[in-house]
């Protein structure tokens, strides 16, 4: 099986700290790493670490950090199409805060440039399952729309609103949504939950960290409980889940099962430093 992974691309840079810094200060970390990250590429490496077969199409252009991106990428069983490859461009920075006393991850990033338009029928071949991060918007609904004319599932990773996302939602079966993601005159994850019904969206989950999964599949509505974990750091938490659930949904088409399997991936990812220590263990 194959999937999709259409969206952000980012040089992470990450520091470790026992506390959160007091603006106008200095602080010593106790550890440092970077590599590639970015929504679609952490879930398109996990579906790849799982055994998929992955298209990453993002927006990288020609910069100092080329070598090191394909670098990473070719460990995972990934393909990477770059819409803008012949472009000079500065590369798309993360800048992230793990606080190791509770796991928690502040980061500081920016919005990357548009794309140009693209024939999306040329990458949709042999393609199973769709995930789309939010951005690179307007090229972004011409490929869901193409996906949902060829019948491919479509699923959004929904971390915050963005700018035309309902134009999207018109194109997405399923979306996994965290407990930010707040559409306009949206309050409450009931809230969400109804939005996304009324523009079409079958199947809606909405995560809030250790809370229980708010699931929403057809005419149930139930709560999926995250597995405990000994949590040292949530970055890309969301995104391995995303990128486990697309794998095992590709896998068996069963929602409860491929998000109840991806829940448990994505909370042992967060017993390790990074997003990728885990895919020593699984």
């Amino acid at each position: 099986m194959k999937g999709l992974f259409w969206g952000l691309l980012t040089i992470d840079l990450h520091f470790f700290t026992d506390y959160y810094p007091e603006e106008n200060s200095k602080t010593k970390v106790k550890k440092f790493d970077s590599y590639v990250g970015g929504p679609a590429t952490n879930a398109a490496i996990t579906f790849g670490h799982l055994g998929g077969k992955t298209r990453l199409i993002t927006a990288i252009g020609q910069n100092a950090f080329n070598s090191m991106i394909k670098k990473d990428i070719s460990n995972f069983n990934i393909e990477l199409i770059d819409l803008i490859e012949n472009k000079k461009t500065a590369p798309v920075f993360a800048s992230i805060l793990t606080n190791e006393s509770n796991g928690s991850r502040t980061i500081l990033s920016y919005h990357p440039e548009q794309v140009p338009p693209l024939n999306p029928g040329k990458y949709l071949s042999d393609i199973d399952i769709a995930l789309f991060d939010g951005f690179y918007i307007e090229p972004a609904i011409e490929m869901a729309r193409e996906c949902r004319a060829r019948g491919i599932t479509t699923v959004l990773e929904g971390g915050s609103w963005k700018n035309k996302t309902d134009q999207l939602l018109e194109f997405i079966d399923i979306a996994i949504c965290s407990e930010d993601f707040l559409p306009p005159g949206t309050s409450h994850p009931a809230d969400v939950t109804e939005f996304l019904l009324k523009c079409g969206v079958g199947k809606t989950a909405i995560t809030r960290g250790e809370k229980p999964i708010i699931v929403n599949e057809g005419e149930a509505n139930m709560l999926l409980e995250v597995p405990q974990s000994d949590v040292v750091d949530t970055l890309g938490a969301g995104d391995i889940l995303h990128g486990a659930f697309c794998y095992f949904y590709a896998e068996q088409n069963n929602f409860m099962h491929a998000l109840r399997n991806a829940t448990q991936i994505a909370s042992f990812s967060c017993e390790f430093h990074g997003p990728r220590a885990w895919m020593e263990q699984v």
